[in-house]
């Protein structure tokens, strides 16, 4: 499973995002435009900002509980839209069953690029036109749609000037048949209350499901490699300790190489290394910089080789550089540590471990 990694999240999302965003766009302007004079219908955007939002988060929690796990990202995945590499990620994703968690969270993703869309339209339109909040309804007076609204703005109660009140209600309802008012000041007023609508439940409520599923997903995809070896073990014949292969060890560096401070060390514990780089790279477990030359990869030498850092270094060239520390001085890493980075290196190509000659490894 290690080329399945959060890294590898944007494969597909930018497509399945993009079709969140086109929606979005179209919804919101079709409702936004309003009718032949300029009247936006209220209950038309509560549908738009509020009932399709609800749904959909709804549908794709519901979908994560069954068995197939069915949602807007997974029926985006089936269009014919898809590249060979892309087509080939999804094949992975479900072979090591993990697509319906990931398809959740591209759910997520998808429906903030809806939410997006809505709210740009929603502002541009703000500021270039005036736009005439109405509502209609045969079957509901003021008196009847103030209490759900009221319910609707429970999180913003602290807003108050997009709480809904009985008096906007009445100044607002708008008949068909009614062509001429004597006072249209209170039909703009309604901005403040579709603006919270959209952030609550648009973008708070999908920001955070989104927050949930990278955490989830994390979960079960950061220790990839230390699985995989784990099975290696108990598959080995009379449960002996199988022996694998040791990567061969350096101590020469080639003269122009870019460091990749992946461990994170500080200015000070870098002049110790007393390296001279070519070019430092920015590249960290979060955010990766790929690059096509020779680098030096600087890790935690205690720390287990992650899936993360496995796919990244399969997209380029280098050495490692296992770092170890003691009373504040970086010194050379412990024997198993060392021998774990080297049984690590073996499985991908191109790199190999860089130690100082000056180094002797022993256990703390």
């Amino acid at each position: 499973m290690s080329s399945i990694t959060l890294k590898n999240i944007t494969q597909l999302s930018r497509p399945i995002m993009a079709i969140g965003f086109s929606i979005g766009l179209i919804l919101s302007l079709s409702v936004l435009s309003g009718d032949n004079s300029g009247r936006v219908n209220l209950l038309y955007l509560l549908i738009v900002f509020l009932v399709i939002p609800l749904v959909g988060a709804a549908l794709s929690i519901v979908s994560l509980l069954g068995e197939k796990g069915v949602n807007a990202a997974r029926l985006c995945s089936l269009m014919p839209l898809w590249t060979k590499s892309q087509k080939d990620y999804l094949h992975k994703i479900r072979q090591h069953h993990i697509d319906k968690e990931w398809f959740f969270l591209q759910s997520q993703a998808a429906a903030l690029a809806y939410s997006a869309a809505s709210l740009l339209v929603f502002l541009v339109l703000l500021l270039t036109t005036d736009i005439n909040f109405v509502w209609r309804s045969t079957l509901l007076d003021a008196e009847q749609l103030k209490p759900l609204l009221t319910l609707i703005a429970i999180p913003w109660f602290f807003w108050d000037t997009a709480q809904p009140s009985i008096e906007l209600l009445r100044a607002t309802q708008d008949s068909r048949l009614t062509q001429a008012y004597s006072d249209v000041s209170g039909f703009g007023q309604w901005w403040a209350f579709v603006l919270a609508t959209q952030l609550t439940y648009s973008f708070m409520l999908r920001g955070l499901l989104l927050a949930v599923a990278k955490v989830w997903l994390r979960k079960l995809t950061k220790n990839d490699v230390e699985q995989r070896l784990a099975r290696q073990r108990i598959q080995s014949p009379n449960n002996h300790s199988p022996v694998y292969p040791l990567a061969p060890i350096k101590h020469e560096l080639p003269i122009h190489y870019a460091l990749n401070n992946w461990a994170g060390l500080n200015e000070k514990e870098l002049s110790q290394l007393a390296l001279q780089p070519s070019q430092v790279l920015h590249s960290t477990p979060l955010e990766t910089q790929q690059f096509d030359g020779v680098q030096l990869l600087l890790v935690k030498a205690w720390e287990p080789p992650m899936g993360e850092l496995q796919d990244y270094m399969l997209q380029g060239r280098g050495l490692l550089f296992a770092i170890n520390y003691k009373n504040d001085q970086l010194i050379a890493p412990e024997t198993k540590h060392l021998e774990e980075w080297q049984r690590f290196i073996e499985q991908v190509p191109n790199w190999c471990i860089y130690l100082p000659t000056q180094w002797t490894t022993q256990d703390a």
